[in-house]
């Protein structure tokens, strides 16, 4: 059979023109198996690049969202805790005062005992968490409490907080571009000043011997408890919230990571394909080449 000479050599051409190109891409997908990314750099998705780019920066502020109200969770834990504790001692704090009423207790007994309770509520109101001192306000390098001195009123019968050492601002935390929330819990709370009012009364009542002081302090002491148990309640509610907002930026940085993940990384099973489909191509190629060189001059002058 006669072979056309010119034919033949367009022939041999265009097949190497297209084993160049199928091998570029070849190559192309063989890295992108291997690396898992459509591309060693953003020229790759140059046309996506804006996308990827505000993609990154969603992930990136989420993650910042998470590791901050991690933080707070942390601390609202260490603050109910110590709140729950507070509550326990200042419940003990009215047995005592009981138990002197009734005689159960000597005078010389119950100031050691009362000045142990007030040592107990003045340290755990000194509570610190990775040396921020928590019920100070945003005065979180400074103790909440005076503990050189039991406290005392200035006004008879008046709670006051004398005793506080903080500051009177809270401190607002964003929770998330839309949330935000005043956390703490600050030692000059009216629950606490009441405690520390009963706890001077009852001092008072104990030197005076006085039944009345020692029923007002009994009761200060039982109205802060109830103070502190709502304090407690209002606590666990923003960890609460804080809680369902991190799940909600989890959510979001899975779905942003997706459409990332989308752009920037390989389909497997396409570009698997495309590499079965480009090797069959490259295999017809070579067996047209050896077609072509298996030729010989008597080929072409038939």
């Amino acid at each position: 059979m006669a072979v056309n000479g010119v034919s033949t050599f367009q022939v041999f051409q265009q097949t190497l023109t297209d084993v160049i190109k199928v091998q570029t891409e070849l190559t192309q997908q063989q890295g992108q198996l291997s690396s898992g990314n459509k591309s060693r750099d953003f020229a790759g998705i140059a046309n996506q690049l804006q996308q990827y780019l505000s993609l990154n920066e969603s992930v990136s502020k989420s993650d910042q969202y998470l590791n901050d109200n991690q933080i707070i969770i942390e601390r609202l834990d260490t603050t109910s805790s110590i709140l729950n504790q507070l509550i326990t001692t200042a419940t003990e704090l009215n047995s005592l005062i009981s138990q002197r009423r009734t005689g159960v207790q000597s005078n010389g007994a119950f100031n050691l005992q009362l000045d142990g309770k007030w040592q107990i509520i003045a340290s755990q109101l000194n509570t610190s968490s990775s040396g921020r001192y928590l019920f100070s306000g945003t005065k979180v390098d400074s103790p909440a409490v005076d503990t050189t001195a039991f406290p005392t009123l200035s006004v008879p019968g008046v709670p006051d907080d004398s005793y506080y050492l903080g500051s009177e601002q809270d401190i607002t935390a964003q929770a998330d571009d839309n949330v935000s929330l005043i956390y703490n819990v600050r030692a000059d709370d009216p629950g606490f000043q009441k405690i520390f009012a009963g706890m001077a009364l009852a001092k008072q009542a104990n030197d005076e011997n006085s039944d009345v002081l020692f029923q007002q302090a009994f009761t200060f002491i039982q109205e802060g408890v109830q103070d502190i148990i709502s304090v407690r309640a209002k606590v666990d509610a923003n960890k609460v919230s804080v809680t369902d907002v991190n799940k909600t930026h989890e959510s979001f940085k899975l779905y942003w990571k997706g459409l990332q993940e989308s752009i920037g990384n390989t389909d497997i099973l396409s570009v698997s394909t495309e590499v079965a489909v480009n090797q069959g191509i490259l295999q017809a190629a070579f067996q047209a080449f050896a077609k072509i060189n298996s030729l010989r001059l008597s080929d072409f002058l038939r």
